[in-house]
């Protein structure tokens, strides 16, 4: 996901001419790049802070050291996972409404779609499907819905998400493809890790077990939610909203 579609690959004369499998097949092929460099990236990194921990803890000679070890391992994954989510969310609102606002002026339409997509997608890539790669390996989950139970810190990332995708598209034009790329990396990014931590931090600590597996598995979560909510589904509303 990115706040900059790339005009290399979006050109709205041509896009509203396309069917909306073929402009989801061409975007995939677009984001699976950067999906594959963030997971890997991500997973490197968690497996950092995995033997950091894992050398704290063999360095502990009692058995009550090491339980509160992995007790505080388990909250710091959940506390990496809601920052990275609650991030998410506002990245995840302004790309929606930055592609929306190519293909129609409807200022209300745009929140709309930019606060709905971000709930579901969100959810979708950083939650249930992290919760569904566990189940698949054999691993009993926990399911936790921040939207249920995090509102109060959800609302500010959303609002200035949508603040941001109102402003963005009437600032200047012509960002060059290095910074539309930079941006497509940076919210790929955020997302894989809000995905990871949140499968660490709710059950799959043991993830190194299952590790090329699991890596196939988030770039699912990661490449697919992405997509749509950064291209397909502000398109087609953008298509719905201009018919009425």
């Amino acid at each position: 996901m990115s706040l900059e579609v790339n005009t290399s690959c979006l050109d709205a004369h041509h896009i509203s001419r396309k069917s909306i499998w073929s402009i989801f097949s061409h975007e995939l092929v677009h984001h699976l790049p950067y999906g594959t460099l963030s997971v890997a990236l991500a997973l490197m990194l968690l497996s950092l802070i995995s033997v950091l921990f894992g050398l704290s803890a063999i360095c502990s000679h009692h058995v009550h050291d090491h339980a509160h070890h992995a007790c505080g391992m388990i909250s710091g994954m959940d506390i990496l996972f809601h920052s990275f989510h609650f991030a998410h969310i506002l990245f995840a609102a302004s790309g929606t409404m930055v592609t929306f606002y190519r293909y129609s002026k409807n200022i209300v339409a745009g929140i709309v779609v930019g606060i709905v997509s971000s709930v579901i997608f969100c959810t979708l890539a950083d939650i249930l499907l992290p919760y569904a790669a566990g189940r698949l390996l054999g691993v009993d989950m926990e399911l936790h819905i921040c939207f249920r139970s995090e509102l109060a810190n959800i609302i500010p990332f959303l609002l200035v998400g949508v603040i941001n995708g109102i402003i963005i598209p009437r600032g200047k034009e012509g960002h060059t493809e290095h910074h539309s790329a930079s941006l497509h990396f940076i919210h790929t990014f955020i997302s894989a890790m809000a995905s990871i931590f949140y499968a660490i931090g709710h059950g799959l600590q043991n993830f190194h077990e299952y590790l090329g597996m699991f890596f196939v598995l988030m770039l699912i979560a990661v490449v697919i939610p992405c997509t749509l909510s950064d291209v397909v589904v502000p398109i087609l509303w953008a298509r719905m909203v201009n018919k009425k």
